[in-house]
């Protein structure tokens, strides 16, 4: 044909049509600027030809132009309404940009157009595929397959529709009708093995996905669920290799996605990869994934949902965590993911990694969100009478998704009093509405009971007859609008009814004087009761913009909290019968108080090229508390530069005031340039934090990085008076690591962790001056192809305390080593996970300082570490 049309050529050199066709034959053999330079002059020469437009189209597409090929096609539609063709053409470029809804009305118009026409049926299909319209896509495919059965893409077409309506089977043997009538398409190998996996065939997955990089080893496809794969039958180690790979070449998709979706596809693969790196238990390179991820496409709903379990069990990061998850389940579009109720609250103090907080019940995201209702439960037993469980049934039908769960957890705790007791039940669902509009909306129940939980320093300074009651009712409404792939918007409402109270009783008997013949002995019992009750409003609005060089995040938040504080003493003389003293009348406080917290932000991560994001951002913050009222800005600034291929430096400078939150969470960035923003500190504490941290690939299987970063903070206390009193106070917090896998099974993973925290001028005598923690933990971990794994970690601790000499508690220093370990099976076909966990296997006894002094309320956070032997069995089933 080539000859044929040169030979045209020859004869009329202004040809438009013999341009158009030897530019479709370029792009075919990979000559693509050639293809380019030919359908240029098609349209120059037959400036009004359709085919020439199409024709240019396709060289456009092949040179990565896709905004220019959509706009040319807009030119030739609004010149030839009536071309079918440039209809169903537009249809498709309109999709590889991500405009759904204008892809449908082009799909449909070209079907309305020539509806015998095979090309605009296959069109009209993958574009009711993108509306959640399957039973529309269906019709599309097996219409286009009448027309003319030997086109594959019909066929996987048709096998796409019927996996979405939930026939995984069905789908499946269309897919490999497809690969038959093109066996040597990387893509369709790729989405057969992706069928195979979610129909449980292993190996036949696996082979496929080998094939798939075999046909075109520079494409990504392939490598991404390959690794999700390898991840899922216990090969870590070999699944962080696909991921890295997936990211190396994604821009090779150029062709098909336009700028903005390589980046979204980008973030995408970055969080499977941090997903990865966190079984290794490599935690800072799966946060610096996360954060990376967030950053450069913060509309990105499973980098933010993976933000949040990188925070699980991450000391001080419960409100980031409950933040992130908030932000991610407004960005997501409609899938089976379960909504744990664990992991919508904060402070549930429940033992790491022995307790069924521990994130996962999915360990991916389902590779073909369909019509489905699975069951997923998770049970813990243990020492200390712990037990507890989690079960989550969810359901998607469509553009509805609906999830309802319920958790229960029980200890007596590794001391007198250290028992805590949980109910929390949440039942979410999601519609979305149209291509473009989501809503959802959540309630949750959580009733907690608990003794003295805090650790300060000596084991035996705590009180044995304190007890506190939590319950809290929390009803949220959120909305998304997606009106393009570049801009998102988001409403969000939340409602939360806290009722607390605390009770402290203690009783003894003194010798107050003597009268002969008696003495004289009172019984003295002093009994104090708190209780308060917190009633909020939180209203958000959010704006996400993505453009190929920056993205924007620009916000405002208006939180309303009314408090109810109510306090009780009284002291009770129980002297001996002859002699009757006046009782003293109770001590009592009664006090209301409302915040008022109004927020405005704008956030900008500028990429100037691919190796930095930059990151400037501000916020103006109106916190009103009675006795605590001031205005404030706050600049953001981060960079995260890859200075070359094995090196990565990232730092932030920033200012925040922690806000008012409704239910403990917020839609505004919770990190700079991966620097945590919101630590559990009290409401309206005042901070400014600096970083810098340096991360090094050394080998393709050691990496290595520094972090150092200090906190400047004004702490909000309130004295009997309830007058407000700032506290300054500084943290401090270094380490140093190194993650190495040696070999396919094994990860080694090594820290120095240096924490400080200084206090002056405390009202509160009790808290500390100064706290010391130096940590040196060191793990390793073993990971069979056949399900089984194991591991264990060492951790030197030394750590000094000082406290001010009126205080009542203790001061001193102390070190210890403790050892923790675990070993586990993953079950065949995805169906769980079975595991036993060892804590302080060696059940050494030390004086520790955890964290509660930093928070300031009634829900400390305990551990990390516990001065007894915790054994936990655990277990996870997927139906």
């Amino acid at each position: 044909m080539q000859t044929s049309i040169n030979e045209a050529l020859k004869q009329n050199p202004n040809d438009g049509l013999a341009y158009a066709l030897r530019a479709v034959i370029n792009v075919v053999q990979n000559d693509n600027d050639q293809a380019l330079v030919d359908a240029n002059q098609a349209v120059t020469f037959s400036p009004h030809s359709t085919a020439a437009k199409i024709a240019l189209s396709y060289a456009q597409q092949a040179n990565y132009q896709i905004h220019a090929a959509r706009d040319i096609l807009l030119q030739a539609v609004n010149e030839q309404p009536d071309a079918a063709l440039a209809w169903a053409r537009l249809s498709e470029l309109q999709l590889m940009l991500g405009n759904r809804e204008q892809a449908i009305a082009a799909a449909n118009k070209a079907t309305a157009l020539a509806p015998d026409l095979e090309r605009t049926q296959i069109t009209r299909g993958f574009a009711a595929l993108a509306a959640f319209d399957n039973a529309a896509a269906k019709a599309a495919f097996e219409r286009a397959i009448a027309l003319s059965s030997s086109d594959p893409m019909a066929h996987l077409g048709l096998g796409l529709a019927k996996i979405s309506d939930g026939d995984v089977e069905a789908g499946g043997r269309d897919i490999e009708v497809a690969v038959a009538l093109d066996s040597n398409s990387a893509l369709l190998r790729a989405y057969l093995g992706k069928t195979y996996f979610a129909e449980k065939r292993y190996p036949l997955d696996s082979e496929q996905f080998a094939i798939a990089k075999q046909l075109d080893p520079n494409d990504p496809t392939a490598y991404l669920y390959d690794g999700i794969l390898k991840q899922t039958v216990n090969r870590p180690v070999e699944a962080v290799q696909d991921f890295d790979k997936s990211i190396e070449l994604n821009d090779n998709r150029a062709v098909y996605r336009s700028r903005l979706l390589l980046d979204k596809d980008r973030a995408a693969r970055g969080t499977s990869l941090a997903r990865a790196y966190k079984d290794l238990g490599f935690s800072q390179l799966g946060l610096n994934k996360a954060t990376d991820s967030v950053s450069n496409d913060p509309s990105n709903s499973s980098a933010h949902r993976f933000l949040s379990d990188t925070y699980q069990g991450v000391r001080r990061r419960e409100v980031a965590r409950v933040s992130e998850l908030l932000q991610a389940q407004m960005l997501q579009d409609i899938n089976i993911t379960p909504v744990q109720p664990s992991l919508s609250s904060t402070n549930l103090n429940v033992i790491a990694g022995g307790g069924p907080a521990s994130a996962g019940f999915n360990e991916f995201t389902p590779l073909f969100e369909r019509n489905k209702t699975q069951f997923n439960v998770t049970g813990v037993g243990g020492n200390d009478s712990t037990g507890g469980g989690e079960a989550v049934v969810t359901t998607v039908h469509d553009n509805f998704s609906l999830s309802a769960g319920g958790y229960y957890y029980d200890t007596d705790g590794f001391r007198k009093n250290n028992d805590i007791e949980h109910e929390i039940y949440n039942i979410y669902g999601q519609v979305a509405l149209t291509p473009t509009v989501n809503v959802q909306a959540e309630y949750r129940y959580r009733d907690t009971e608990n003794g003295d939980l805090a650790m300060n320093f000596d084991p035996d300074d705590f009180n044995k007859n304190f007890n506190h009651k939590f319950r809290e009712n929390t009803a949220r409404a959120g909305l998304k609008f997606a009106p393009s792939p570049a801009s998102t918007v988001l409403l969000s409402f939340i409602y939360s009814d806290i009722d607390e109270s605390s009770s402290d009783s203690s009783s003894e008997t003194e010798e107050i004087q003597e009268l002969p013949p008696f003495p004289l002995v009172f019984d003295i019992n002093d009994a104090t009761t708190t209780k308060a009750s917190d009633e909020a409003y939180q209203y958000e609005a959010q704006y996400l913009y993505n453009a190929d060089l920056f993205n924007l995040t620009a916000g405002a938040t208006y939180a309303t909290v009314d408090q109810v504080f109510k306090f009780n003493n009284r002291v009770m003389f129980d002297p001996l019968p002859f002699f009757i003293p006046e009782q003293p009348a109770p001590l009592s406080a009664r006090d209301t108080s409302t915040i008022d917290d109004t927020r405005g932000y704008v956030y900008g991560n500028i990429k100037p090229n691919d190796d930095a994001i930059l990151t400037l951002g501000l916020s103006y913050q109106k916190y009103d508390e009675e006795g605590l009222d001031f205005n404030r800005f706050n600049q953001k600034f981060g960079l995260q530069w890859k200075v070359t291929d094995a090196v990565r430096f990232r730092s932030a400078y920033f200012r925040v005031v922690k806000p008012a939150l409704s239910s403990n969470r917020t839609l505004e960035p919770t990190q700079v340039a991966g620097f945590n923003q919101l630590f559990d500190d009290p409401s309206g504490t005042k901070s400014t934090r600096y970083g810098a941290g340096l991360d090094v690939d050394a080998t393709s299987e050691l990496s290595l990085g520094i972090e150092m970063t200090k906190r400047d903070m004004k702490s909000p206390e309130f004295d009997e008076s309830f007058d407000a009193f700032l506290d300054d106070q500084t943290e401090w917090h270094h380490q140093v690591y190194a993650y190495w896998t040696p070999t396919d099974r094994w990860s080694v993973s090594a820290k120095a962790v240096f924490d400080k925290f200084i206090s002056r001028e405390a009202l509160n005598i009790d808290l500390p001056e100064e706290v010391r923690t130096v940590s040196y933990p060191l793990g390793v971990q073993y990971f069979h192809p056949s399900g089984f794994f194991g591991g264990a970690q060492v951790t030197y601790v030394d750590q000094d305390v000082d406290r001010s000499s009126f205080s009542t508690l203790a001061s001193g220093q102390d070190d210890f080593t403790v050892t923790d370990i675990a070993i586990g099976y993953r079950l065949p076909r995805r169906m769980g996970v079975v595991s036993i966990s060892a804590q302080n296997l060696f059940d050494k006894d030390f004086k520790y300082q955890d964290d509660s002094y930093r928070e300031f309320q009634d829900e400390p956070s305990i551990g990390p570490y516990i001065p007894e032997r915790s054994v936990m069995a655990r277990f996870t089933l997927n139906f």
